[in-house]
């Protein structure tokens, strides 16, 4: 039944997100529209640095923080171009900006005149950017039921004017549903998401087999599918709490990874690269802490064995521990 609901979805979003603007209503606070002063994405076709990010949204309407969904996407690199792309934080290294709206139609759509009622949501709010090596970027939503479709895009409103240059720079995916699967719903995901009712910690990767021509513009919007994301660019079947996981790296099936040994590797904590994980990847880490040693970005990777974004002596600890065969290396007792 959930599949049938989210195909019916998809078919009357269909026409909406190709135009400037489709209606969106949430009876427990129009989340889809609203944030500080005033900004409604109406107000804005192209992203700009500017552009709000949904947990401002989420606040203005009195929402709770604690009580959102957090999805991720990998967008693709020729999603990028002159019109989503902007210097860092503190003029860094130009990326692409991404972004994500979703929709709330179900509850009041008939008595708001959907689609041309309240709310706009294109192009939506503003995606972290959590991964720039992998493309990958996170969105909050609210998981009570009233958002139940997301849709990614690159930020950029084509509009339906073939004339004008940014017409052929707009990309999409085609709306997801959002409230959770269970076992057997995605072949993705045979235990179903980890949470079941709804899909946070899951990433949505585009499946390039799977499109629909949008009859106003022309365009394909490409379908997708849902896994679990363990970090740093690695995706899976499985959640992390699954008897059939093992490690990010062992059921990572990012193909990027499996193509790249710069990007992969398969023994966490080998931080030499030497095949095998042993107190001299500790010694290296110490070397490096106090500056007798530099790390690859790659080694830095590996050398975070805790995951908590910081190379320090915990990490050390970490591998010594488990080469001595008191935990495992993602610090579980043995």
């Amino acid at each position: 039944m959930k599949k049938i609901i989210s195909i019916v979805l998809a078919v009357m979003l269909v026409v909406s997100v190709a135009a400037v603007s489709a209606g969106a209503y949430n009876s427990d606070g129009d989340y889809s529209k609203l944030s500080p002063d005033g900004y409604n994405p109406a107000d804005s076709y192209t992203v700009d640095a500017n552009t709000p990010y949904s947990e401002e949204a989420i606040v203005a309407c009195g929402g709770d923080l604690s009580e959102t969904q957090t999805m991720y996407f990998q967008a693709p690199a020729d999603w990028a171009n002159e019109f989503n792309t902007f210097e860092g934080p503190d003029d860094s290294e130009p990326y692409m900006h991404v972004c994500a709206y979703w929709w709330s139609g179900i509850a009041g759509a008939a008595d708001k005149g959907w689609p041309s009622g309240k709310g706009c949501t294109w192009v939506g709010y503003q995606a972290h950017l959590v991964d720039k090596a992998n493309r990958i970027y996170s969105i909050k939503m609210p998981n009570d039921g009233g958002s139940p479709t997301v849709v990614w895009n690159n930020g950029v409103n084509g509009g339906m004017d073939d004339t004008k240059p940014i017409f052929q720079y707009g990309r999409q995916i085609l709306d997801a549903n959002t409230e959770g699967a269970v076992e057997g719903d995605y072949d993705t995901l045979p235990e179903g998401s980890p949470t079941q009712d709804d899909f946070d910690g899951c990433i949505q990767i585009i499946d390039y087999n799977v499109k629909r021509p949008n009859p106003l513009t022309g365009f394909d919007s490409y379908g997708f599918n849902w896994y679990v994301y363990y970090g740093k660019g690695c995706y899976g079947s499985y959640s992390t709490d699954s008897d059939n996981f093992t490690s990010r790296y062992d059921n990572c099936l990012n193909p990027e990874h499996l193509a790249d040994p710069d990007k992969y590797h398969p023994a966490p904590g080998d931080v030499n690269q030497d095949k095998i994980t042993d107190v001299l990847d500790a010694e290296l880490i110490q070397k490096y802490l106090v500056k007798l040693e530099d790390l690859t970005d790659t080694q830095k990777d590996i050398a975070d064995v805790d995951e908590d974004g910081y190379i320090s002596v915990i990490d050390a600890t970490r591998i010594q521990r488990y080469v001595a065969g008191i935990c495992e290396i993602d610090g579980t007792k043995k």
